[in-house]
């Protein structure tokens, strides 16, 4: 969810040092700005089939964090994606060719481990020295998962049921 830029006492009281913040939930919860003066917040499940649910939570949340400034809190904008899940919560690196490299399953831990990443990858492709990866480079065979349609759909579905807990406020 992507609200308006925010303006005013709202601007100067919520999260006045553009820091972010994650919690630690079952289904993790995040809110930060743009620089666009946005609030972003985010969280896991899939919202596909499911906008009034989300629609619900996002306002509930808001409502939670920020009851001062509902009124002054206007939706822009949404997106949803999938989250690639791997078995051992690993996230996996891959080079395709020389010179190509890519990263998938990062767990619902994209933002700052992406962020990391990626500067590994630059020093990687600039030195050609895998010591300065995390990880070792998988094959697509390696990361096959199996009954992962079923696996989404469970974990799709368990997200969905606790995001409706916290706004029938069943679960913190």
């Amino acid at each position: 969810r992507l609200l308006e830029p925010l303006v005013g006492d709202a601007s100067d009281k919520i999260l006045p040092y553009r820091n972010g913040s994650w919690d630690t939930r079952l289904a993790l919860s995040s809110i930060r700005r743009d620089k666009d003066n946005r609030l972003l917040l985010g969280t896991v499940g899939l919202s596909e089939n499911k906008e009034s649910l989300y629609v619900a939570w996002a306002n509930t949340m808001l409502k939670k964090y920020f009851p001062e400034y509902m009124d002054q809190i206007k939706w822009q904008y949404r997106w949803c994606g999938r989250f690639g899940f791997t078995t051992d919560h690993i996230m996996r690196i891959f080079e395709p060719a020389p010179g190509v490299v890519a990263a998938t399953a990062f767990n619902g831990r994209g933002i700052t481990t992406g962020t990391m990443l990626g500067k590994a990858f630059a020093d990687y492709l600039h030195t050609d020295d895998r010591s300065v990866l995390p990880l070792p480079f998988k094959t697509i065979e390696e990361s096959i998962i199996s009954f992962r349609k079923m696996r989404a759909t469970l974990y799709d579905t368990g997200i969905a049921l606790y995001h409706a807990g916290q706004c029938l406020k069943i679960v913190v």
